[in-house]
């Protein structure tokens, strides 16, 4: 690996002969993030404390464009080092703060202009969404809150970003290759969860206003023998299609993550967020499309290596 650090005044350097490195991609949140142990002989001590951007290199494939967090060079009885951490372009829209605003018939564009253009943010891929009443944002927010809570309500999806620090707003599921996990990928490790907490099993959507409610199942949930009923009230102003729609959406975001299956392979950047793979392990009865929605590289003396996470495509069936 090789990486690139940019000053604040825009100029490039190389950063020393990377020794040990760790690069997480999730494409959203928790945010990409980079670990780098290099050589050190203390030609860039005058240069760190402007570096601001990196960019990580396989070869000649650009892997994360990010933010620099922090380093750390030491003079110790491993010999002089230089630690580099830093996140992805994520971290520009999670460290800001949003103002409180409240939006009528907003449109994505709209949402972008104000919540992430103005951090620095390049566009990538962009659908059209607009929201068809009132689109709240708290105080409190991040930036990153702002545009990923408009686009999950209005879209249904999450926002995320490309490797190249781009932000995609379109699916993440599907959007990148398609690869298979087999006997033939050294498998070295592999674990499957299922996680039933936190799962709703009936939402109670109830507009006082108008002593109107509407009740949601999740019907595959309760034939499982789940329990987990919560009740949401609604502004006075909501048709009982949006109050069905709200509980849907709610046990939707109920299930996400809910199944899961890691498993770690010989070789660094065996795949990434966006990809599909078809898994087959027989010594857990794995055989189906999974969506990568975390892929962690690591790198060293031993050798390199990718864990990737990866949700069934039919989680709906918890």
């Amino acid at each position: 690996m090789t990486i690139q650090l940019i000053t604040c005044d825009g100029q490039v350097y190389l950063a020393p002969t990377v020794m040990e490195w760790r690069l997480c991609r999730t494409g959203g949140v928790p945010c990409d993030d980079l670990e780098a142990v290099c050589l050190f002989d203390g030609l860039l001590l005058d240069v760190l404390s402007r570096a601001c951007r990196f960019a990580a290199y396989q070869g000649d494939t650009l892997v994360l464009r990010g933010v620099v967090d922090e380093y750390r060079a030491e003079v110790s009885e491993k010999g002089r080092l230089l630690t580099l951490s830093g996140r992805g372009m994520a971290a520009l829209l999670l460290d800001n703060e949003a103002e409180a605003a409240e939006y009528q018939g907003a449109t994505v564009e709209e949402i972008l202009r104000n919540h992430a253009v103005p951090w620095g943010i390049s566009l990538g891929e962009c659908r059209s969404l607009r929201c068809a009443g009132v689109y709240r944002v708290d105080s409190g927010s991040s930036q990153w809150q702002a545009l990923s809570g408009f686009v999950r309500y209005v879209g249904g999806f999450l926002p995320w970003f490309a490797a190249d620090g781009t932000l995609q707003v379109c699916p993440m599921a599907g959007s990148g290759a398609h690869r298979s996990v087999d006997a033939a990928a050294a498998v070295t490790d592999c674990s499957v969860r299922f996680t039933r907490y936190g799962v709703i099993s009936e939402m109670l959507v109830k507009d006082k206003t108008r002593q109107t409610s509407q009740r949601v199942v999740n019907q595959a949930f309760l034939d499982l023998g789940g329990s987990r009923r919560q009740v949401l009230y609604t502004p006075g102003v909501s048709t009982l299609a949006a109050m069905r729609y709200t509980g849907e959406y709610q046990i939707r975001r109920s299930m996400e993550g809910k199944r899961q299956v890691e498993l770690t392979v010989a070789g660094a950047f065996a795949a990434q967020p966006g990809d599909v793979a078809w898994v087959t392990y027989d010594p857990l009865r794995l055989a189906g499309d999974y969506d990568v929605v975390e892929a962690e590289s690591r790198g060293g003396s031993t050798g390199e290596t990718t864990t990737l996470t990866l949700e069934a495509r039919d989680h709906v069936d918890i």
